[in-house]
């Protein structure tokens, strides 16, 4: 009994001390979709759970009125049954059902995830230990340690890789995680709405991997133009983001 009482003050322990840091960047949990992508991934994880729901509270209820209903004092002789074609059919038509209800939206999300619509900026994203690099090719900008800017609701065209070991940039409130592998280019994208977001790096790439973080400034257009205009190296000539749309 004091084992079970300590597990649980333990286990209130913890709750209240992640509830009193609240305030601190969370990049693990449920954060507020900010693009279509994390809108759709956050639908399909409320449908995935109300309809496996049921697959857990049932089981547990039944055996709980089972235990109680048919209790008997030591001796009793317990019921011999032996199958019900009807009950079978159920519990094997139902999971099966439930299973295309959850494969149907699934596919439909990551499908979109994979075949993003025509881009508008076109970002290098650099995996390092331990920091990120982003480089905007049209302008010749590149920059680390800094957040990445980009401009409200536009596709952005995330082109992700490394120079030494394997990262993942992850930004939850955007519904995106892409690994970054030495020597390939892999792809992702999104369309954000203003404001500030964060993310960390989700692949264990060393011994400073939590120090590895991701921050996201989304401006809207006229002041994105102008931090484009403020970094753009002396030799650059290119039109800003407003006047010209990059291909992805």
């Amino acid at each position: 009994m004091r084992k079970i009482l300590l597990a649980l003050t333990t286990l209130l322990l913890l709750i209240g001390a992640g509830l009193a840091r609240a305030d601190a960047p969370i990049t693990n949990w449920l954060q507020n979709p900010a693009t279509p992508i994390a809108e759709a991934v956050r639908g399909d994880f409320w449908n995935d759970f109300l309809l496996t729901l049921p697959f857990l509270l049932i089981p547990q209820i039944l055996l709980v009125l089972v235990i109680w209903k048919f209790r008997a004092a030591r001796g009793h002789e317990a019921a011999k049954w032996h199958e019900n074609v009807k009950l079978e059919f159920v519990w094997t038509a139902l999971p099966v059902l439930t299973l295309i209800l959850v494969a149907v939206p699934a596919y439909s999300v990551l499908r979109s995830m994979d075949v993003p619509p025509k881009s508008d900026l076109v970002i290098e994203v650099v995996g390092h230990q331990f920091f990120w690099e982003y480089r905007y090719p049209r302008w010749g900008i590149d920059i680390s340690n800094e957040p990445l800017v980009v401009p409200s609701n536009k596709v952005v065209t995330v082109n992700a890789t490394s120079v030494d070991v394997i990262h993942s940039w992850w930004v939850p409130a955007f519904g995106v995680k892409q690994d970054a592998n030495p020597g390939r280019i892999s792809h992702t994208w999104f369309r954000a709405r203003e404001g500030r977001y964060k993310g960390q790096c989700a692949e264990l790439c060393g011994t400073l991997h939590g120090q590895m973080l991701i921050d996201v400034t989304v401006l809207r257009e006229e002041q994105f133009d102008a931090w484009v205009k403020a970094h753009m190296p002396a030799d650059t000539t290119a039109a800003p983001a407003s006047q010209t749309k990059e291909a992805e």
